[in-house]
This record gives structure tokens, C-alpha cells and sequence, in this order.
């Protein structure tokens, strides 16, 4: 539980602390005053809050940056930081100084975007208290004193003197919240030391910056920024500080690093903010971006953040240098980056110079030896990465994430339910402490809301997806790579490969037909349909493994271009092949030209089926021959389940010969 300094001031402003001020003006039109002093631990702990102590709104929309401010990680703060650290006998003890940013609250408790304008009578006096001879010094004649919204700043030269209102400012930590919580924990928790620090403790000074955002303190900021409210503010000073401090999960790195084409990349694909709704764009709300894992096939999400990431890097199929000073593996990444980002055969460029250009004459020397390393892309050229992904990838990709049926089903019945942008949205935005709360304070007042709000709709989500390739991780990322071939290395400008518009109507027809069905049947044969294409005949489980994807992406191959040549064969009245006879089509290497890769397609499933398992107990004692025949007859059906136009009556003397 926060305890808050009441001290006898009943305009509840705390007890001045004292210490240096400074300013950061390390870019133009920037000034950015911060206030550095020693609080004494139990001070520390009373009057500074964790982003999760900021009351908890359903009102509140948060961007996807700001979710993972406010989240914290208990388990690190009891099993590493008290119980790996400060409990730890042998170990000198030592925190960094925690940077705290004073925030604006209203009469409701919610921060506000700006301070407040004062009157008059709202100042607290200097001294503080009359009877303080010390604090009387601050009265002088060449002090410079600030009083806004709840703040009052003191300078004499470098020395500085600040306090605050508590019933106006809240004072959140944006670095070394995980530390503040830590010693919270660490003083309060009845296993530890049940409300009392021993009296060797509670001489701990602990270091805090206070970054001060008001004119009044000193605060200029006159760059071309969007918003310039102290929330935002305090969201990109946490960007900064804990970007680089430690080793982040993928989830948070996505989230906050700004250099990585990749993670510039996936938040193209987002809606901005929670409890936000588009018709373009895959809504935060219900994406899983909570952790690192990358399935979506359980709960309410129509997918993850960490999937999106991996279909990201597959589509742009490069890899940083692993030396950055061989010219060589750097000439192969730039070529790789200009081949998936560049527009219209054009390099990545900026402000003219293309990438290779940048290279040249930056990284390399007048012998054309490399001598600066090239180790990613240059920050410089995102800008025009990005314009290549937005041109290059993202309208279809997002097309497929969005309007293949199953996934517009799911988003049809959240938009129905008002789960977007009502309570079911705001509710999942909330940090897991700010979820408790709300979800008692609710049922307080209604037993069922929570059952009614949360769980009906996340269970009715859950049951769409059941027994549904289309929510598994390995085939999305499969129908991804189609989408890839037809769109991208075909432009969609191919007539025998169509568009996404063509990809998009087989997918669906696929699900419409049940042959999306994880265990679909595959009549007259005695295992179904995706048995040893991606399903283990030995318990009917899902095998997740690049194989296993790629058997996924080739089966998929086969039945669109199938359902393509098909489809071209009944234009030009061109006989229909049968299925053995589209197999032995697609088998031959003189065909890949026309049709992707075919071959190497049925060579991958040819392989799922070639084994001892297909072929039962008796397998050592069945000829090649009749191996082959027992393939190519299961191949041949699991073809034709997928082709609606593709003839069955392959039973002809003509085919058996084939």
C-alpha cells in the first residue's frame, strides 16, 4: 500500500528536498531542466509511485508504447532484485539514481495533460515551516522561484530546492520503477520487513532525478513534435532510458525500438492505441502483444505480436552481416534490402543517394576497402524502407490478416459486441494489477459483469477457432509466403496467377468446404486429410516445425495453382487433367517456370507421405513400386479435396498406366 507524506501542511504540499539543478540542451530549441537530490529511503517509497499506481481507468486509451510502460514484472522484482539482491548478505547494495517525471492529476485522479494555472493563495509559503531557519535561506533575493500547478522550484545558481502538492502531482518514476517497486516490496511485505526497515536501513539515501516539463522550471521544447503533453513526454523519456539497458523480450523490443526495420515494419500493421477501431488495420485490442509468444489460437486475439514479427521477416528475407566489415555479406544485405524495400526496381535511398551510394563513399575508402562497419540499415534510410514495406507488402498482407473469412468472422462478431472500442477492449489494455482492480470494483456492483463482459465474448472467440488451420501460427505464416508469390515476386500482373483478390477467394472456398478443418476427413482413406502433411499419424498432433510449414505452404501451392490451371484449362476449353494426371503435371521440372517452384512442391509432400508409418506394418515387405502407387493414390485424393473443379474419376485404365 502507497503511504503518502501528510507532514502539518494542510495544503498537503511535502517537505522541501534540496539538491543541484541542472539542463540538457543538447539540440536546438530543447531545454530540459531536471533537479537531482538524496530522499531518504522511506521518503523515497512514500511519496514517488510505480506507473502502476496511477489509478486505473476504463476511459483511458493507451498506445502500444505506453502498455509496456506500465506493465511490471513481479517476479523480477521479488525473485531477482529482493530476494537475489537485496537480501543477499554477501553483496553490497547499490541502486542507480531513478528518474522520476512530476505529473499532473485532477480532482478524479487521472493524469492530466498539462499543469494547471495556480492562484495566489494556492503558492505555499518559503519557509516552509516559520520555525525552520534553513529553509527561511530560500527566501533571497536571487532566488528564482516557479510555482505551477502544484509544484513549487527554487534555484539560487545550481542549487535547487523542490516540493509538491500530492493532491495535484503525482510523482512517477519512467526509469527504475522496478527498483522503486523492489524497495516498496522490500519495506511493506509482511515476508520481509512487515512495514519496518531496521534502523541501519532506513539510513539509505536513495539518489533521485526529478526531470521537471514546465516553462516555469525551464522547460523548452520548440521541435516539430505531434504532441507535446507531459504523458507523451514522459512516454518517450522511458523509450530512451530503457531501450538499451537491458536484454528486452521481443515483445517489448517491437514495441520500442524505433531503428529496427522489422519493428517499424509490424507497427504499420496496428491500430495506434487501444480501444481503437479500423477497418485497414489489425486492432490492438485484439492483438496478443502482452508476451513473447507467437500463438493466436487460444483466447480472444485475431493474432500476435511476435507472429506478426516472424511474417514480417519472412517477407523481407534478409539478414544483417554477421561480419559488418566484409564487403562482401554487406553488398548481399544491400541487395536484399533494395530487392524487398526498394519501390518499383528503384534502391533505397535518402535525399537522393541510394544505399549502395551511402556505402561507397561513407563506409568504404578510396581503394574501395570497407573501413566503417556495416552492421543494419542506417537510420537515416527507415524513412524510405518503411515506404517500401507500406508499397511493397503491407495492402495485401493486410487484406489476407483481415478478409480471409475466418479472420473477418472473428472481427464481425467483436465489432457486433462493441469489444473493440468498449469495455472488453479497454479492460485487456489495462496493466494485470489494473485488471484486478477493476474487475472487483466491478463485480462489487454487478456479480455478473465479469462473466458477462469478459469471459462470454473471449469464450465465444475461443470457440471459432477450434479445430481451425486458419489461427495456427505455421499456416498463416504458409498462406503469408503464397500471398508473397503472387503479389510481390508476380506483382500480381502473372494471368495464370491472379491477384490477392484470386488468393483470397481459394482460401475461402477452402473454408467454406471444411478443408481448413485441422482434422478434416479424407473420405475412403484411413487417415485424414493433413495427416502427414502436418499432423502426426501417431497421435493426431499438430507437428510445428519449419517441415512441417513448408509442407503447409506446398500443399497450398499445389491447390491454388491446381485451382488456377483449372480454372485456365475451362476458359481456353482445354481438356480438365485429372489428379494424377495434375500430379504427374506438377512433378515435371520443365513446368516450374509457369507455376513457382511445382515440382519442388510435390517433392515436399511426396516426402510427408513416403515413410513407414504411411505404409503400415507390413512396409518392409511391400516393393517400391507399390509404395509408389500408394503415395501417388493418397496424393492424387488429397489434390482433388482441394481443387472443387478438379474431376474425380481417375479411375481410368489411361491413368492407371500414368
Amino acid at each position: 500500500m502507497v503511504i503518502f507524506s501528510t507532514g502539518e501542511n494542510p495544503s498537503n504540499f511535502n517537505k522541501p528536498l534540496y539538491g543541484l539543478t541542472g539542463q540538457y540542451t543538447l539540440a536546438d530549441g530543447v531545454s530540459l531542466p531536471y533537479f537531482i537530490t538524496l530522499m531518504p529511503i522511506n521518503r523515497a517509497i512514500d511519496e514517488l509511485r510505480v506507473a502502476e499506481q496511477v489509478p486505473a481507468s476504463l476511459e483511458a486509451q493507451w498506445s502500444l508504447k505506453e502498455l509496456f510502460q506500465r506493465e511490471i514484472d513481479e517476479d523480477r522484482v521479488r525473485q531477482d532484485i529482493i530476494k537475489g539482491y537485496l537480501l543477499d548478505t554477501k553483496k553490497l547494495k547499490f541502486f542507480n539514481a531513478i528518474t522520476i517525471v512530476l505529473m499532473p492529476k485532477g480532482k478524479d485522479e487521472k493524469i492530466k495533460d498539462s499543469f494547471q494555472e495556480l492562484n495566489e493563495t494556492s503558492t505555499p509559503p518559503i519557509p516552509w515551516d516559520a520555525t525552520d531557519q534553513e529553509d527561511a535561506q530560500w527566501e533571497h533575493p536571487e532566488a528564482k522561484i516557479a510555482n505551477f500547478g502544484g509544484v513549487q522550484f527554487v534555484k539560487i545558481g545550481q542549487q535547487a530546492r523542490l516540493r509538491w502538492n500530492e493532491n495535484q502531482v503525482l510523482a512517477v518514476a519512467v526509469d527504475g520503477q522496478h527498483r522503486l517497486l523492489a524497495l516498496r516490496t522490500f519495506r511493506e511485505d509482511e515476508k520481509f520487513r512487515n512495514g519496518n526497515l531496521r534502523s541501519t536501513e532506513q539510513k539509505t539515501r536513495i539518489p533521485i532525478i526529478f526531470v521537471l516539463l514546465h516553462e516555469e522550471a525551464g522547460f523548452e521544447n520548440q521541435q516539430d513534435q505531434i504532441d507535446h503533453s507531459i504523458r507523451s513526454i514522459s512516454r518517450e523519456l522511458f523509450t530512451d532510458l530503457n531501450k538499451n539497458a537491458k536484454t528486452v523480450d521481443r515483445a517489448r523490443e517491437l514495441i520500442l525500438d524505433d531503428r529496427s526495420i522489422n519493428a517499424r515494419c509490424v507497427r504499420t500493421l496496428l491500430t495506434d492505441s487501444t480501444a481503437k477501431d479500423s477497418r485497414e488495420l489489425l486492432p490492438l485490442s485484439l492483438v496478443r502483444w502482452q508476451d513473447d509468444s507467437n500463438r493466436f489460437d487460444t483466447s480472444y486475439y485475431l493474432n500476435s505480436l511476435v507472429h506478426l514479427d516472424l511474417l514480417v521477416k519472412a517477407l523481407l528475407d534478409f539478414k544483417e552481416p554477421s561480419d559488418p566489415m566484409d564487403k562482401k555479406q554487406v553488398l548481399s544485405f544491400i541487395k536484399a534490402i533494395n530487392n524487398s524495400l526498394g519501390i518499383n526496381g528503384q534502391e533505397v535511398q535518402y535525399e537522393g543517394r541510394t544505399l549502395s551510394q551511402y556505402y561507397e563513399e561513407d563506409c568504404c575508402d578510396d581503394e574501395e576497402e570497407p573501413f566503417v562497419p556495416f552492421a543494419r540499415l542506417p537510420e537515416h534510410y527507415l524513412t524510405s524502407a518503411l515506404d517500401g514495406f507500406k508499397n511493397n507488402f503491407r495492402p495485401w498482407m493486410l487484406r489476407l490478416l483481415l478478409e480471409f473469412k475466418p479472420y473477418q468472422n472473428l472481427l464481425d462478431y467483436a465489432r457486433t459486441h462493441n469489444l473493440i472500442e468498449g469495455t472488453f477492449g479497454k479492460f485487456h489494455a489495462q496493466t494485470s494489477k489494473h485488471r484486478a482492480t477493476i474487475k472487483e470494483e466491478e463485480t462489487n456492483k454487478d456479480s455478473d459483469w465479469h462473466q458477462r463482459e469478459i469471459l462470454a465474448p473471449q469464450t465465444a472467440i475461443a470457440k471459432m477457432k477450434e479445430d481451425q488451420w486458419a489461427f495456427k501460427a505455421i499456416f498463416q505464416k504458409a498462406m503469408i509466403r503464397l500471398g508473397k508469390i503472387v503479389e510481390f515476386e508476380y506483382k500480381g500482373r502473372d494471368k495464370n496467377l491472379g491477384t490477392i483478390d484470386n488468393v483470397l477467394e481459394f482460401l475461402n472456398n477452402l473454408y467454406y468446404k471444411g478443408v481448413l478443418k485441422v482434422y478434416a476427413p479424407l473420405p475412403e482413406h484411413p487417415f485424414s486429410l493433413w495427416t502427414f502433411i502436418a499432423v502426426n499419424p501417431g497421435n493426431n498432433k499438430i507437428k510445428v516445425a519449419k517441415t512441417v510449414e513448408d509442407r503447409i505452404f506446398s500443399i497450398l501451392c499445389l491447390w491454388y495453382f491446381g485451382e488456377c490451371k483449372t480454372q485456365m484449362d475451362r476458359t481456353e476449353n482445354n481438356k480438365i487433367l485429372t489428379p494424377r494426371k495434375l500430379l504427374n503435371f506438377f512433378s515435371a521440372e520443365s513446368n516450374k517456370v509457369q507455376w513457382p517452384n511445382c515440382n519442388n512442391h510435390y517433392q515436399a509432400i511426396y516426402k510427408g507421405f513416403d515413410t513407414n508409418a504411411f505404409y503400415g506394418a507390413d512396409h518392409d515387405q511391400l516393393s517400391d513400386e507399390k509404395k509408389k502407387d500408394m503415395v501417388r493414390e493418397r496424393f492424387s485424393a488429397v489434390l482433388a479435396y482441394g481443387i472443387p473443379n478438379l474431376r474425380t474419376d481417375d479411375k481410368s485404365s489411361e491413368d492407371s498406366k500414368s
